[in-house]
């Protein structure tokens, strides 16, 4: 499996690509998206740019969600504590080609079940996305990403190595600000365009990204990975979960900050 794919950003001349990138990412003034504060940037997870890509004329991207909802099969995980995504739009001078380039996911974990084995204490469970290696923002009339995610499970009798999705099979969310294709008996969801919230020193947007349309896989790597602790956790999850019986809802700060401007 590729780690990136590029087949959205990274195919637009620079000029074409940076109109379409500033009007996918809202940058015109508009409705605020939601009403959560403003979480503090630091542009800290930026990634290093190798060669051919140059620092100048890339851009760094910290999207940072404060809240929503992320639900998989049974579970319906309020989202307590952000969720910082970044990654560069990064250029090649010579082609004169934009391409994304994953960073970093910092994500706390979150308490998701109490009581998943019977007992609230000791086997309440947590859960922490993290990032699985897909990675890309395909162009289009709404501000599209894809992100393959895993959820790590954790407790004192799962231990911690039980994730729902991993680097092989990762949970693919394809998310947009627009509204969702789910399969059939499915209703749509929409998501809100991004919007300008603060210029100066830096452009800030808020946005809701959202998706409906992705399956979740069955669990593994369970208490050492034995089959029945795997096979519990999916009954308890209601998974493996087919496209269209799971939803994320996104509510997000979008940061954008040249590389020539970072410290």
């Amino acid at each position: 499996m590729r780690k990136f794919t590029f087949a959205g950003l990274g195919r637009k001349r620079v000029a074409a690509s940076a109109a379409t990138f500033a009007a996918a990412m809202g940058l015109m003034s508009g409705t605020s998206a939601h009403a959560d504060p403003m979480p503090t940037f630091d542009f800290a997870d930026c990634p290093t740019l190798s060669a051919p890509y140059t620092p100048e004329g890339s851009v760094c991207i910290e999207a940072i969600v404060t809240s929503g909802t992320f639900q998989m099969g049974k579970f319906n995980q309020q989202i307590t504590s952000p969720i910082k995504m970044t990654f560069a739009s990064a250029l090649n001078p010579d082609t004169q080609l934009y391409t994304p380039v994953f960073g970093k996911m910092r994500a706390s974990t979150m308490l998701v079940q109490p009581g998943i084995f019977g007992d609230p204490i000791l086997s309440a469970v947590y859960a922490k996305p993290e990032y699985a290696g897909v990675f890309d923002t395909p162009t289009g009339p709404d501000f599209h990403i894809t992100l393959g995610i895993q959820v790590r499970l954790t407790n004192p009798f799962l231990g911690g190595t039980c994730l729902i999705g991993d680097s092989s099979n990762p949970v693919t969310l394809h998310l947009t600000t627009g509204t969702t294709s789910p399969p059939a008996g499915t209703a749509p969801i929409t998501g809100s365009p991004a919007t300008i919230v603060q210029r100066t020193p830096f452009v800030v947007r808020q946005a809701t990204h959202v998706d409906n349309t992705f399956p979740v896989p069955g669990a593994k790597g369970c208490a050492l990975d034995w089959g029945l602790v795997n096979d519990i956790v999916d009954s308890q999850a209601g998974i493996p979960s087919a496209a269209g019986k799971n939803q994320v809802i996104f509510n997000e700060y979008i940061g954008q900050k040249a590389y020539t401007a970072l410290p």
